[in-house]
């Protein structure tokens, strides 16, 4: 998500991409358009796995097969701007499986423990109507009994940081019959879900 929540060279479980600086954003304020991007243009590898869907101006889905035999879901971002068709590539991982390039900072535990984390990448510049679509299954067991996602964001050009997404006014969500979803949000204006062509843009679903 980038997201104005929310929200990868991917070798095995990524794209090959560039990135540019992305707006500042302030963890007590609403967050900015596009905070979510790759601090450098040396993206990594998740190794975990990776999909392209072909979007149209109605979005699509993306299925997250499990990367450590345990976490799957969806992820689905709906209606954008897009005039044309355009690809859009999620790949995931478990952080023991990002490696070389710019690799993000590790879930911090005060925001809780990290279940996945996602590497978005948008061939079109391109603005959607509402926070993804979430949703996490496993065939173990949550971390905790409230879940969500984080952002990497550029903490008022101090530096990346994950924020979590009550950052931004949404909820976290309780799991219950082994899986959660986090409903896609309008967030509130001037903010609002944007991705940039050939960006990189990092998302951490995580419990605690």
């Amino acid at each position: 998500m980038a997201l104005a929540m929310l929200v990868a060279a991917c070798g095995g479980g990524g794209s090959s991409s560039s990135s540019g600086a992305p707006p500042t954003s302030s963890p007590t304020t609403a967050p900015s358009t596009n905070p979510s991007t790759s601090p450098s243009s040396s993206p990594a590898t998740f190794a975990g796995g990776t999909q392209t869907v072909s979007m149209t101006s109605s979005g699509g889905t993306f299925t997250i097969t499990p990367a450590d035999a345990s976490y799957s879901g969806t992820l689905t971002l709906g209606a954008n701007n897009a005039t044309n068709p355009f690809n859009f590539t999620l790949s995931w991982a478990t952080y023991a499986q990002i490696s070389g390039g710019s690799i993000p900072s590790a879930l911090p535990s005060s925001i809780g423990t990290a279940l996945l984390y996602f590497d978005l990448n948008s061939a079109l510049t391109v603005t959607f109507a509402q926070t993804p679509t979430l949703t996490v299954s496993t065939s173990g067991i949550f971390p905790g009994t409230s879940c969500g996602f984080a952002t990497y964001e550029n903490n008022g050009g101090t530096g990346y940081t994950w924020q979590s997404m009550t950052t931004m006014g949404i909820a976290e969500v309780t799991p219950s019959g082994g899986s959660f979803s986090v409903a896609s949000t309008t967030l509130p204006p001037p903010n609002s879900v944007d991705f940039t062509a050939a960006t990189d843009q990092y998302v951490a679903v995580y419990c605690h």
